[in-house]
């Protein structure tokens, strides 16, 4: 007797192989770039807080920052190249960008405030009474200051030389104007100028052999209030806002009071 033949074994439906993934290159995520542009004075303070909120952040955003005066700041604004933040230490220009539509209204902050001094060479006279507005085109025949039309503390040092009638035809020989802070002061620095209207917190980092601070007052000089914003461009206003928040933040006002900038 001849045994029966096995059945025939029908195969499951085939399921193509899936190749694996464990070697496979994985795409990077996108690198997060943060751009912000603002005022001159602010690069040491900014560094510090730029590098410590990118530390914070679980996708290490980058944040290049570009240091420039009012002017210039306002001009890429209106050209769309400003990047993600500005921070305008011109109260005014930023409510007309605002204003225009550049600028988000929303998560506006002013940051800090700063203060316009004058940093000169002590009077030869000795006079307790003597001030800034006596020793111009006297004893200092040279003062730099920011140009007015480009700086934001030379449109606060053209006010109190107005209100001391010293822009006049006799004194226009007297100033030398530079497109920021920092090279108004470099000018004094290479003993070009007798003096320079320079904010307090520059004026704290540097010692010239026969200077003083003459301070200005309120009314002569208002204080100067940095203001941040997102730009209407932004390619990442969320982080570009959160950015904002943190400088704002009580973590950040002991890096600001740091380098000499008052916050509330």
């Amino acid at each position: 007797s001849q045994g029966r033949p096995a059945l025939p074994i029908v195969p499951d439906a085939v399921t193509p192989p899936v190749p694996s993934t464990n070697n496979a290159p994985v795409a990077p995520a996108p690198q997060i770039i943060i751009a912000v542009m603002a005022e001159s004075s602010l690069k040491q303070v900014l560094q510090e807080l730029a590098q410590a909120w990118a530390d914070s952040q679980d996708s290490g955003p980058q944040v290049p920052l570009t240091l420039t005066n009012s002017g210039t700041l306002r001009a890429k604004v209106e050209g769309g190249s400003a990047g993600d933040v500005v921070i305008s230490a011109d109260v005014a220009d930023v409510k007309e960008m605002t204003d225009k539509g550049l600028l988000f209204a929303d998560g506006q902050r002013s940051l800090a405030r700063n203060t316009l001094v004058v940093y000169g060479r002590k009077a030869l006279v000795k006079d307790d009474d003597l001030g800034w507005f006596d020793l111009i085109g006297t004893e200092w025949k040279k003062v730099a200051l920011g140009n007015p039309d480009l700086v934001a503390s030379g449109r606060v040092a053209k006010r109190a030389l107005q209100k001391h009638d010293l822009l006049g035809d006799e004194h226009k020989d007297t100033f030398v104007y530079t497109q920021t802070e920092t090279l108004a002061l470099a000018v004094a620095q290479r003993e070009q100028a007798d003096a320079v209207f320079v904010y307090k917190t520059d004026a704290a980092k540097i010692s010239l052999p026969g200077f003083a601070l003459f301070p200005l007052k309120t009314e002569d000089a208002p204080p100067v209030f940095y203001t941040a914003a997102v730009c209407r461009l932004s390619k990442n206003p969320t982080q570009a806002g959160a950015f904002i928040d943190y400088c704002s933040g009580d973590a950040a006002k002991a890096v600001w009071a740091k380098y000499g900038f008052e916050t509330n």
